[in-house]
């Protein structure tokens, strides 16, 4: 029907719009004061910038402009660019066709409404590009919600968010004048190939049907079992392209239900059983509304990215707990990553990656002396020394017990003593680190807890990134070196025991995101909003804007790890 109405307007505008005789002038008289008039900021100076370009002639009316209209109303309604399904002014502009064609308009009024819809057409396309390069999300809302939850929950939320400016105005003049709209509007489409693919994932959802309802039962269903939520899970698993659309719909939890159920866990992150229990039939009863809300705010999010990363970077993906490195537009590694906990969060930002150091000593921070390692020796009296942690008070090492320090815990004041974990087997940076310097003082890095990697919310850190086998990527970033280093020096320096820097001659670029729903191998995932960020982001949103923000009592469970405190 949607398509219908639009092929319907567009040959409207050929009959209405093309036909007309009127005066040129008299039209420009019109533009130049409906530009005043008519046309609000944020775009009136652009919109007024293009016509005087112009000399205030229209852009869009006459026979000559009949493609560029259509090409223009065509984007309007292209999902690709307009996935939210704005109006853009194209009820205004339908209403003076109308108008116009039901005779409504008197004839010395004619040239003022062809001049109001060139006014509209432009404003759209203005409106478009807009909404293409930055949204419908207030920002600095979010920015100011970030901020809240450090006051209401003592989180400190850093999130590096830049919205872009408007694009250089000659280039949409060009397009205009030149009919090269579609190449124009494409040429703005933000992380392009990550962007393309999450508009093709809404397509996908949009057109589901409603998801059947599989009823709750204490009782486990797996293979072998026959019942009728066996078949109400195989219509669900179809829908979503999970169990194989050829496969029996029936009542039977044969083996292709199971490798679909798997396939299923997996892309949500729940326990990869094979067998339908409450966790995973919550997952499969929840609304495919749900699916596209956090498509639509993942495609937000692209917004403030580039069309394209560098030929070669490191990407941290929090919610997905994963470290991928891409080279040429490959993906060649991928490494499980440990992220900073609910209340200490990872920062989002980018950087370069610079140098890695073999056998890092790692420096206890001021705020994790007070939260952590203060508590930790009152508790542990021999902490220090059995996790060869040392203590410098300046140039010279001391002793320190928990009752010289206990009056530092809450205090405001810096802690007037240095913590440093000597190199070793128990070393909360493990035997590597990847620096990127930053004012977060966040980097990547080895761990000595390699259990946690396997947790199912790898969420234990105080915001540094601990990633799974680290002496892959360093392999990797070993090709960017004045030297090269064998395998057999690199054992040699880890066998020392003593800090080694190795530079990289030719830094790489490290992106920390935080996108929740992604496709990858032909499956498409949906990550947990842990932070909230993406529930901060739709609370932000043109016509659903909440001024605070309130943490959720159903938040995930803080997951704390056991044992020594965490690093960054």
């Amino acid at each position: 029907m949607k398509r219908l109405t639009l092929i319907v307007f567009i040959g409207m505008l050929h009959v209405h719009l093309f036909g007309a005789s009127l005066s040129l002038d008299t039209i420009s008289t019109y533009i130049q004061k409906g530009v005043q008039t008519r046309i609000p900021e944020p775009n009136k100076s652009i919109v007024e910038n293009i016509y005087r370009q112009a000399n205030y002639h229209p852009l869009w009316i006459g026979n000559q402009n009949k493609s560029k209209v259509s090409h223009l109303i065509e984007a309007l309604n292209d999902p690709l660019f307009n996935y939210k399904n704005k109006s853009f002014d194209q009820n205004g502009i339908k209403s003076f066709f109308f108008a116009i064609d039901n005779g409504e308009i008197p004839a010395e009024k004619l040239s003022e409404a062809y001049a109001m819809i060139d006014l509209a057409l432009t404003n759209s396309m203005v409106r478009l590009v807009r909404f293409i390069v930055q949204g419908d999300v207030d920002w600095e809302l979010v920015k100011t919600k970030l901020q809240s939850l450090q006051a209401s929950h003592q989180i400190v939320s850093k999130w590096e968010i830049s919205v872009k400016p408007f694009p250089p105005q000659e280039l949409l003049m060009n397009a205009i004048e030149n009919d090269t709209i579609y190449d124009y509007l494409t040429s703005l489409l933000p992380m392009e190939k990550r962007y393309r693919s999450l508009i093709n994932i809404l397509s996908d959802y949009r057109m589901m049907d409603k998801f059947p309802k599989i009823e709750y039962y204490e009782e486990l269903l797996q293979p072998g079992d026959s019942s009728s939520r066996v078949e109400e899970i195989k219509k669900r698993l179809q829908i979503i392209g999970d169990y194989p659309k050829s496969a029996p719909i029936d009542k039977h939890f044969d083996e292709q239900l199971r490798q679909a159920i798997l396939t299923y866990q997996r892309r949500y992150l729940i326990e990869e059983s094979g067998i339908v229990d409450a966790t995973t039939t919550y997952y499969l009863n929840q609304p495919v509304k749900t699916n596209i809300q956090a498509i639509i705010t993942n495609l937000d999010k692209t917004k403030l990215y580039p069309k394209n990363f560098e030929n070669e970077y490191v990407e941290v993906n929090v919610p997905d707990f994963h470290l991928r490195y891409y080279k040429n537009d490959q993906l060649v590694m991928k490494k499980g990553l440990v992220v900073g906990r609910l209340e200490r969060p990872t920062p989002l930002f980018s950087d370069t990656l610079r140098y890695m150091v073999l056998n890092p000593t790692w420096t206890v921070t001021d705020n994790l002396i007070k939260k952590d390692l203060i508590p930790v020796l009152k508790e542990k009296p021999n902490y220090l020394k059995e996790n060869n942690i040392h203590v410098f008070q300046g140039n010279k090492e001391i002793e320190v017990n928990y009752a010289m320090l206990a009056r530092y815990e809450k205090s405001s004041g810096a802690v007037p003593f240095n913590f440093v974990q000597y190199p070793g087997e128990n070393n909360a940076l493990g035997r590597i680190k990847f620096m990127f310097p930053n004012k977060y003082s966040v980097y990547i890095h080895d761990t000595d807890n390699k259990s946690l990697l396997s947790r199912r919310y790898k969420i234990y850190s105080s915001g540094c990134m601990r990633v799974e086998n680290p002496f892959d990527l360093a392999r990797l970033l070993l090709q960017h070196t004045s030297r090269r280093y064998s395998q057999n020096e690199i054992d040699a320096i880890l066998a020392t025991n003593q800090p080694t820097t190795i530079m990289l001659r030719d830094p790489v670029p490290v992106h920390i995101l935080y996108f929740t729903v992604y496709e990858e191998n032909g499956l498409v995932y949906f990550k947990n909003d842990i932070y909230l960020y993406d529930q901060m982001i739709e609370e932000s949103v043109e016509g659903n804007r909440k001024r605070s923000f309130t943490v959720p009592e159903n938040r995930m469970v803080s997951v704390q790890k056991e044992g020594p405190p965490p690093a960054h």
